[in-house]
């Protein structure tokens, strides 16, 4: 059997200036004979690459002249890769061999997505990195506490599932790219990952299309990993946090699921009052915490920040959709 029959699993990981992650994230799957890497480098400039090739030489690697965003890295990356299954896997994450054939019997068994359940060490986070579509009822059930009256009524479960609630293998409505398995050729068929957007919602979106294929997403307990991203991205100075992700998931609420204009304001208005409330908890935690004040000042101030770019973006609906006939038949090819 040739080694390119013998892959099972290409393991895509998207890089700019990684250096300080990409090591632990390729380590545990560098000799895996059914596993191949493929590292697709937007351009770094930290030894990102000089690491890659000390830790895992047999990765194959594909380098931008520019940061081209996780997207367009992405689907470039899954261009090369020989698998039946892609794993798209985030530089700071790390999934142990195990996992990775465990996620894709899941695949096996009928799924169109499988990812396992995400740990981030040190994080107070309280939410998984999967869950319901942002609806505008499960953002309303997010953002005001309605998931958390019930750990079993799905019918307020909200945008994310929650940590506290035991958890069993389950479908959910999307996950993570972090770390999320597909067949490859499930990708190719629906063409891969919207370019819209240069970082953030491209995953969510993608499982919107696989689940309107008639596939199924599964959140599975039979594997774990650990994502270690969460301490990085907290604002400090003054420094401006980086609202894309609910802005990004705004446009996609509006592009994908909203009909009309009113809802439009109205998911807008829900989640930016959500997040208001969460800062206003937090400053409330900066005087009652004294030895935490810096910390949730900060927390407060981000919450604020994200609100603010949210209530900012219009309401109209915006499309792009030659752009993304062009960007699908790209990422078939």
């Amino acid at each position: 059997m040739s080694e390119e029959q013998r892959i099972r699993v290409s393991v895509l990981v998207v890089t700019f200036n990684s250096a300080a992650v990409i090591g632990p994230c390729l380590r545990p799957l560098a000799d895996e004979p059914d596993i191949e890497i493929v590292v697709l480098d937007n351009d770094s400039h930290d030894g990102t690459l000089d690491t890659v090739e000390r830790v895992a030489p047999r990765a194959r690697i594909v380098r931008n002249s520019a940061n081209l965003g996780f997207a367009r890295g992405v689907n470039a990356a899954a261009a090369q890769a020989r698998g039946e299954h892609l794993l798209l896997l985030n530089p700071d994450a790390r999934i142990a061999p195990a996992d990775v054939r465990a996620l894709s019997r899941v695949l096996d068994d009928g799924a169109g997505i499988a990812a396992p359940v995400l740990e981030k060490p040190g994080n107070r986070l309280t939410i998984r990195e999967g869950g319901r579509r942002p609806g505008l009822w499960r953002v309303v059930c997010h953002y005001y506490g309605l998931s958390r009256l019930s750990s079993t009524a799905g019918a307020v479960e909200g945008l994310y599932l929650l940590k506290r609630n035991s958890f069993v293998s389950r479908d959910v409505d999307w996950v993570s790219g972090a770390c999320l398995m597909t067949h490859a050729d499930l990708w190719r068929e629906l063409g891969g990952l919207t370019t819209r957007w240069f970082m953030y919602a491209e995953d969510l979106e993608y499982c919107l299309r696989v689940q309107e294929a008639g596939h199924r997403i599964v959140m599975s307990a039979e594997a774990s990993g650990v994502h270690t991203i969460g301490e990085s991205s907290a604002p400090s100075g003054d420094s401006r946090p980086n609202s894309a992700w609910v802005v990004n998931l705004y446009d996609l609420y509006k592009w994908r699921l909203s009909r009309s204009r009113i809802q439009n304001l109205a998911w807008k208005c829900a989640v930016g009052g959500g997040l208001l409330a969460r800062s206003a908890a937090y400053r409330v935690k900066a005087v009652q915490d004294p030895s935490r004040r810096q910390s949730w000042r900060e927390e407060s101030r981000k919450f604020s920040w994200y609100a603010r770019d949210l209530l900012r973006v219009p309401t109209s609906a915006t499309t792009d959709t030659a752009r993304e006939v062009i960007d699908r038949e790209s990422a078939r090819t």
